[in-house]
């Protein structure tokens, strides 16, 4: 037997279309309910998940703000330590004989908790211009 091909169609282009269309249908309404059930429950754990990573992102903040601020005192402690170490190193050397001086460093240790970071940056430079003028004339 011997087959040739011609240009003529068993069906026409038409019972093809709407033959598919109703093969998708069927199919679609066969297996669509399965997979709605999943689409679903993912829609319902991604929204879960969304508000648990907004949960998460508002208690980061909340720890890099107290962080922060550890940070910041964690400073000023450091600042007022070496200040005071400064001005122990001073006591010790006797170098606090001049009246105006030592009125100077009873001042500051009563309102060294109340000053700012520059100022306290300012008392440490002092203190250590200071100690090194009185060792430099005790030598």
């Amino acid at each position: 037997m011997i087959i040739k091909e011609t240009d003529i169609y068993d069906i026409t282009e038409n019972n093809v279309d709407i033959n598919k269309v109703e093969m998708l249908d069927n199919i679609l309404n066969n297996v669509g309910p399965l997979f709605e059930s999943e689409i679903q429950a993912n829609i319902e754990g991604l929204s879960e998940l969304k508000e648990a990573k907004k949960t998460i992102e508002r208690r980061l903040l909340e720890i890099k703000d107290q962080l922060q601020i550890l940070q910041l005192e964690f400073g000023r402690e450091t600042k007022r330590k070496k200040l005071l170490n400064r001005i122990r190193q001073l006591i010790e050397a006797g170098l606090l004989n001049d009246p105006s001086f030592k009125s100077e460093i009873i001042i500051l240790l009563k309102v060294i908790d109340k000053l700012e970071d520059d100022l306290l940056d300012e008392h440490i430079e002092r203190m250590i211009k200071t100690i090194s003028k009185r060792f430099s004339r005790n030598i």
